[in-house]
């Protein structure tokens, strides 16, 4: 009988098509799905050919061939975001550690899809996955599923109550759905009916919470992020002239936004190299020009320690509007390959007429638990100097909105090389100025002096706790089945 059910099942599922078509469908639907140049829609069936794929094929052989497609796929979505002048070996080095964090969602779930809870192992063990990456490894948040929603900022809403894995969850829910539907031709209420009822309530949820906010209007800062024009970036260092040059530049500039209104001003990361000793009469000047415009400075610069082999600081220095140096921060999470030494400094607020603010640097916001730590300091405004490149270029800023909505706090995030955006606790990018554009490399906006309150921000990850229990439950009845069946 099992045999027969099986037969149909292909007959429905494939009729004339060869079961390794599913893995090229599915290399093509993921790797439509991910990073730049990303369709949001695709996102929600984005699994099914490899979850298809698995439904029909038996054995070790294809079961490899399918860890090889679905390493293809994410080699495929890391090369859209490789221009100069990162190297090609980036793609390895992030698209196969990001597979083999899938792989175990799409092989558990295959093990045990015949069991009745299966339709919820799929999207709990890809979630907690997701979480491993960016909570135990320096690959950060880069691959998870709520990213592909950037666009939409009524689903983006949904993270300020369980953080991207609430939406990541619902996303994978979405795809097994569609699977078993396809596979079992039919639609239950498990299956179909309620993931789809909890998107639109999601849907509906982050159209008002986004629309109310708009209706009720809050007292402002104004702020600015202000560019530089050094491009240098490791050896060789750049000379004294071309150094002054870029000095002369960025306090100009800085003058210039104050002269503007702007209250909080904050500096692209590397925004220049300064050697060592050099870094007290720089300070000193950083000082009196704070003091001079009555300005709260976030200014990012780099200081190698070491030339052979390159190894330097990437920091910030916070100055108050009295020209006092009240924090110095260095980055936390530097990009893997980065010559950067990591800072330990605990994270910090200042006010800034009126707002609590904070600072982190670039890819240290592609890790949640970093926004968290502002979000337990009550964090208004998070300054985050940042230097990308034209591949992840806006994508690394729109990520970066998902900080904003999950803790509550705005952003502001100052770019060299991207997009620099000043962004709403509600994921909203109020001002935007590309670097790419021509313009004189000051962007001045509005953001709220207060932050909001999150539901995430108090319950921080208990959903993916709640998707680990999920799976104890899962395995315990799986085994307390299969031990019933064993004594009958």
């Amino acid at each position: 009988m099992k045999q027969i059910e099986d037969s149909n099942t292909r007959k429905f599922l494939i009729g004339k098509i060869k079961p390794i078509w599913y893995l090229v469908i599915g290399v093509a639907t993921l790797s439509a799905t991910h990073l730049s140049f990303s369709v949001d829609l695709m996102a929600w069936i984005a699994s099914v050919p490899f979850l298809i794929y698995l439904s029909l094929t038996r054995g070790l052989k294809s079961r490899l061939i399918f860890v090889l497609a679905l390493i293809i796929a994410w080699s495929v979505v890391v090369t859209k975001i490789v221009t100069p002048p990162i190297p090609y070996l980036l793609v390895f080095m992030f698209s196969v550690p990001i597979s083999l964090f899938h792989l175990p969602g799409y092989l558990l779930w295959d093990r045990f899809k015949q069991h009745k809870w299966s339709f919820l192992l799929f999207p709990a063990v890809m979630t907690i996955m997701e979480w491993v990456q960016y909570i135990f490894t320096p690959f950060a948040s880069w691959g998870v599923a709520a990213y592909t929603q950037n666009h939409s900022l009524s689903l983006m809403q949904s993270v300020s109550l369980f953080g991207m894995p609430g939406l990541s969850f619902l996303i994978y829910w979405f795809n097994i759905s569609i699977t078993e539907i396809a596979v079992k031709r039919k639609a239950t209420l498990s299956t179909f009916q309620l993931p789809l009822s909890v998107l639109l309530m999601l849907i509906v949820f982050g159209a008002l919470r986004y629309d109310i906010s708009k209706s009720k209007g809050s007292n402002t800062i104004t702020v600015a992020a202000v560019g530089t024009d050094s491009e240098v970036s490791g050896l060789p260092l750049p000379s004294m002239e071309s150094n002054e040059k870029v000095k002369s530049v960025l306090f100009q500039r800085t003058r210039m936004a104050a002269k503007s209104g702007a209250q909080l001003i904050v500096w692209n990361e590397a925004a220049i190299f300064i050697l060592p000793e050099e870094e007290s009469i720089w300070s000193d000047s950083l000082k009196a020009l704070a003091s001079e415009l009555k300005i709260s400075l976030v200014a990012a610069y780099v200081m190698p320690v070491s030339q052979t082999p390159l190894k330097y600081e990437n920091k910030y220095l916070f100055i108050d509007s009295k020209g006092t140096i009240t924090y110095s921060y260095h980055k936390h999470q530097p990009v893997p390959g980065e010559p950067a030494i990591n800072g330990e400094e605990p994270l910090k607020v200042f006010d800034v007429a009126g707002s609590k603010t904070g600072g982190a640097i670039c890819y240290d916001y592609d890790f949640p638990y970093l926004a968290k730590g502002f979000g337990k300091l009550n964090a208004d405004i998070v300054a985050v100097p940042s230097s990308d490149w034209r591949g992840i270029d806006p994508l690394h800023t729109r990520m970066a909105a998902f900080r904003a909505v999950e803790q509550g706090h705005s952003v502001l995030r100052s770019t060299r090389f991207g997009l620099s955006a000043a962004i709403t606790p509600y994921g909203e990018m109020i001002s935007q100025m590309s670097s790419y554009d021509n313009n004189d490399k000051i962007m001045i906006a509005h953001l709220p002096v207060k932050g909001v309150t999150t539901v995430y921000s108090f319950i921080g990850d208990s959903f993916v706790y709640l998707c680990i229990g999920l799976i104890v439950f899962l395995f315990l009845n799986i085994f307390r089945f299969r031990k019933l069946n064993l004594t009958d």
